[in-house]
């Protein structure tokens, strides 16, 4: 019954949740089903970081490769591509300090805890933020 569930409820809301970023808890919880150990869950989330900024240097060079084929003006297309970058460096300096506020709510957890919750919130929100980005690029129209 629990597998017949789980499978109407990925029909009915699959489309719209396949596709949401993962949060570090959901990493958390991926890498935990296939390791015990907090040792092996540290890199296996390693692996996910490794792998999501990668794709966000990615998406980055993506993006401008689109901007500079955007059908408009060149002036809006200079100022869209000079915010893109600006914005790039802000939600650098963004993901540090909202990933430090988020392990400073662990207190004084023992063992690996503050490094799983660190990578898992780096990991997170580097899937968040392509995420956002590629929705942003689905409304420009190329030449």
């Amino acid at each position: 019954m629990k597998i017949f569930k789980g499978i109407v409820f990925y029909f009915l809301l699959g489309g719209s949740v396949a596709n949401a970023a993962p949060s570090a808890q959901d990493l958390y919880n991926q890498c935990s089903e296939d390791f015990f150990v907090s040792s092996d869950i540290v890199v296996c989330l390693a692996k996910k970081l490794a792998a999501s900024e990668k794709r966000f240097v990615s998406e980055q060079k993506h993006a401008v490769a689109v901007l500079d084929q955007w059908h408009v003006d060149p002036a809006y297309k200079e100022k869209a591509r000079e915010k893109f970058l600006e914005n790039n460096k802000e939600f650098k300096k963004y993901k540090k300090d909202y990933c430090n506020f988020s392990m400073s709510m662990m207190g004084g957890s023992e063992s690996n805890s503050h490094e799983i919750s660190r990578i898992s919130c780096v990991t997170s929100q580097n899937f968040y933020y392509i995420e956002q980005v590629e929705e942003n690029l689905r409304y420009i129209r190329k030449k």
